[in-house]
């Protein structure tokens, strides 16, 4: 989930009844070493995948997207291997908002303490529907003798809804749009190498410029703004597993501050097993490019406000929580008691671009996993297939989904200015463009009624 959105005409133009991409629908074959191609996941959409099988150690990258109509934005990358204990581990991250803040105290990241009611979010991104999705299917390349494998996937003239943070939920279960507006594209693109017993996953995010699309309420500007990708860890072991951010432990659950870090790290039986490299720069798509450091911060769960990520609105990812737990033991030999939440996760964490303005941005953050190897896997394709219908789901639910079906109210709502997400007014049943019912609910609400 990026940001960036420059056509007008990701607004107003009809949407094709079908991208120019046939789909395929698949299954994967886990015993292949890598290989890159489509499922279906529920009625009208499709998961493009990206599946990687070296060592014992499997990698399963999931892009959300659709062919009848304009599709989701969303992306998901997750790891299973051995830690050197013997232990069993299950890594991945979740984008799960896009933050617009103003740095009023000048230390370069959001400050937000919902405990006290202070905040310097000034709106959440909502991203929703692309029309045009491209994949770039995973290729193997040989470079220093070691192998390399590329893929990604980029949508292109992304729909998206500049949110006001108010209280009480501040944006992240919907709220008031200040403005409507478009991103040119958002590019997921992946390196992924193996190097004796380490991983390395360098993740490239490419967003475009965001442009505000009237209706746009009078004095809304991104100019002066900062940016932020609020992620979230889910990471279970079969073994005792803590974080370290920086050089000391830390659990958002219970951690009050935030932690300016370059570092974070998974432990497990007090050995490292995942590493977060988080000293890095992102270059602003200005005409003369610019290039920052980008700031990366463990955050406590009261930097969001409660029942951001649970209640009514959340319960299809409450369901995929459930179901991925429940296959834990299929997939990565993990039991299914195992938590695997995003209201519970111990590492959430802000990667912050304090210079911004609504400019497009490149990034190139690096994940790195320590393993042993194995010539054994603990994965069943039949079962991992339904294990990959729900994550993907799971990957974009939080972040992105529900606002997928606020945005492609755009083109039927245009004579409204202002669009509401309330739990007490007429729940109404849309979809992306669909003709069929939709069985998520969303609730609409004129302010002006």
């Amino acid at each position: 989930m990026m940001v960036t959105m420059i056509a007008l005409l990701a607004v107003v133009a009809q949407v094709p009844l079908f991208h120019s991409i046939s789909a395929q629908s698949s299954s994967i074959d886990l015993s292949k070493e890598y290989a890159s191609g489509d499922v279906d996941v529920f009625p009208y959409l499709q998961a493009w995948y990206t599946w990687i099988n070296i060592n014992g150690t499997h990698t399963i990258f999931l892009a959300l997207h659709s062919y009848q109509a304009q599709s989701p934005v969303s992306a998901f990358v997750g790891q299973g291997y051995n830690a050197s204990s013997g232990s069993k581990v299950f890594v991945a991250n979740a984008l799960l908002a896009l933050e617009v803040y103003n740095d009023t105290n000048g230390n370069g990241y959001l400050d937000a303490n919902y405990g006290t009611s202070t905040t310097e979010l000034k709106y959440l991104l909502g991203m929703n529907a692309s029309q045009t999705f491209t994949p770039s299917p995973v290729q193997k390349t040989i470079t220093g003798g070691i192998a390399h494998y590329s893929w990604g996937v980029t949508y292109g003239n992304v729909q998206a809804i500049l949110i006001k943070a108010a209280s009480p939920n501040y944006g992240y279960t919907g709220g008031l749009a200040a403005s409507y507006t478009s991103i040119d594209h958002v590019s997921f693109s992946y390196d992924y190498s193996l190097n004796g017993n380490t991983t390395y996953l360098k993740t490239s995010y490419d967003i475009g410029s965001v442009t505000l699309v009237p209706p746009t309420d009078p004095g809304v500007t991104l100019q002066g703004l900062s940016f932020s990708l609020l992620h979230t860890t889910l990471a279970v072991a079969s073994h005792q597993l803590s974080v370290v951010a920086g050089s000391n432990p830390y659990d958002s659950q219970t951690s009050t501050s935030p932690s300016l870090v370059t570092a974070a790290h998974l432990i497990v039986d007090n050995g490292l097993t995942y590493e977060f490299r988080f000293s890095d720069s992102y270059t602003l798509a200005k005409p003369l490019p610019e290039i920052h450091p980008a700031l990366y911060v463990a955050s406590p769960g009261n930097s969001l406000p409660a029942g951001a990520f649970n209640g009514q609105d959340y319960i299809p990812l409450i369901r995929v929580q459930d179901y991925v737990r429940n296959k834990l033991p299929d997939f990565a030999g993990l039991p299914s008691t195992s938590d695997l939440s995003y209201a519970t996760s111990r590492l959430i964490y802000r990667v912050s671009y304090p210079v911004w303005s609504g400019y497009g941005l490149k990034h190139d953050p690096t994940y790195v996993a320590h393993f042993v190897a194995s010539t054994s896997s603990s994965v069943t394709p039949s079962l991992f297939s339904g294990l990959l219908i729900f994550v993907i789901a799971a990957a974009g639910i939080v972040g992105v989904f529900l606002l997928v079906l606020i945005v492609s109210l755009i083109s039927r709502t245009r004579r409204d200015s202002r669009i509401m997400i309330s739990g007490t007014s007429q729940v109404l049943r849309l979809c992306i463009g669909f003709s069929r019912p939709c069985r998520f609910p969303l609730t609409i609400q004129d302010p002006s009624k």
